[in-house]
């Protein structure tokens, strides 16, 4: 069992017994801010005065976004979850399906998440035990013959995937404009553990790394093991560093890849590849297919806006059981690499028109292919940040 012991800035438990790390990493990359009794504040004072650019994309674009862990909404449970700018109750009704509802009840306000309880497969009021049905239909009121006709609370269309419990989210009010389903892996394969982070950033900026094939020996060379090579040049190549090559390519619909190739190398020597294939599934979820030398692993990203600029983007681990423990590792050290993105992302505005060179040419070809998933009534960036959720 992999121990807790050395993730101290993390919130580290078991779950299950697998790994659930989970960080707010929003202070991170701020190292320019010295240490001292008031740095919290100097770092909250920088966040405030950032200036996140011109022409910024909508903040919400349609598709699926995981809102719960499947594993721990039990049957009978519900969850408060602020997503997309809303605040809505995801409930696991007695059949075993997930459900999702506004949170507030349309009598007199009551958060049914909050001391809600489930009845059969309805969600109830804790107020005054109003009673809602699957599709968010009042069909009970205690002392009254027949529910009032047309009261309803708006239900949300969910899937199970991934170990996930994933909403369908739409300016336009359309159904789903593709379904999901599990990875096939996943038939054989089991659960190995999770990492969850907080990011300040655009929704948009995440998937977009993918695309962005020139940061990656720019941001992600330097040696995971040690930051010496990067104190001391002479030691660099002795230390080993990671070489990465990619190409990323767009399907005709709402999907789009990445093949990935890596490489650790010491004194020019390899001792390490992977590869990796890639596959975006709509703006907020991310399939990468890892093979190394000690077995394959899937990583299930899901990428879920809190608010306008707040990103919740957790890695869920699945692997064959010969190799559960690598996999394990993998919780950890995929995080740490991410962390280094992060740490740009905390700090960088959007640019809507970059100074692109040859080597950008898939950046303009992402966001081309991304902005399929915006259309006439997406909530603007500005509106959304004069009424987001406050955190």
């Amino acid at each position: 069992m992999a121990s807790c012991e050395n993730y101290s800035k993390f919130e580290c438990d078991m779950l299950d017994n697998k790994l659930n790390l989970k960080d707010e990493l929003t202070q991170v990359g701020f190292d320019h801010i010295p240490p001292g009794p008031d740095r919290d504040r100097r770092i909250s004072r920088a966040q405030t005065a950032r200036r996140l650019g011109s022409k910024v994309p909508p903040p919400y674009p349609n598709g699926w976004y995981a809102v719960a862990e499947s594993r721990e909404l039990k049957t009978g449970g519900v969850q408060a979850v602020d997503v997309l700018g809303q605040n809505l109750c995801v409930y696991r009704g007695e059949d075993g399906a997930a459900r999702c509802v506004d949170a507030y009840c349309p009598h007199l306000g009551a958060n049914l998440a909050v001391g809600g309880s489930v009845c059969g497969n309805c969600i109830e009021c804790p107020f005054h035990k109003w009673r809602f049905n699957e599709e968010g239909a009042c069909v009970s009121v205690p002392g009254v013959e027949q529910a009032p006709k047309g009261v309803s609370i708006k239900h949300w269309t969910t899937s199970e995937v991934d170990g996930a419990v994933w909403i369908w989210y739409d300016a336009e009010h359309r159904e789903p404009l593709w379904n999901i389903s599990d990875a096939p892996e996943l038939k054989s394969w089991g659960y190995r553990g999770r990492n969850e982070y907080i990011v300040s950033a655009h929704i948009q900026e995440i998937p977009e790394n993918g695309a962005d094939v020139a940061h990656l020996n720019a941001v992600h060379s330097p040696s995971l093991l040690t930051s010496l090579g990067e104190k001391f040049p002479f030691l660099y190549n002795i230390i080993g560093c990671h070489e990465w090559s990619a190409n990323w390519s767009k399907g005709e619909d709402h999907t789009s890849y990445i093949t990935l190739t890596h490489d650790y190398k010491i004194l020019k020597y390899n001792v390490l590849h992977i590869d990796a294939k890639i596959t975006q599934i709509g703006p907020g979820n991310v399939r990468l297919l890892i093979n190394w030398p000690l077995g394959p692993i899937l990583i299930s990203q899901s990428v879920t806006p809190l608010s306008a600029n707040l990103q919740k983007v957790v890695h869920r681990m699945f692997s064959p059981a010969y190799n559960a423990p690598a996999a394990a590792v993998f919780v950890k050290t995929e995080g740490a690499m991410f962390e280094r993105d992060v740490a740009i992302w905390n700090s960088k505005r959007f640019v809507s028109a970059p100074a692109y060179v040859r080597t950008d040419k898939t950046i303009r070809a992402f966001r081309s292919w991304f902005s399929q998933f915006y259309s006439e009534n997406s909530l603007s960036f500005r509106d959304a940040m004069q009424n987001t959720l406050e955190w």
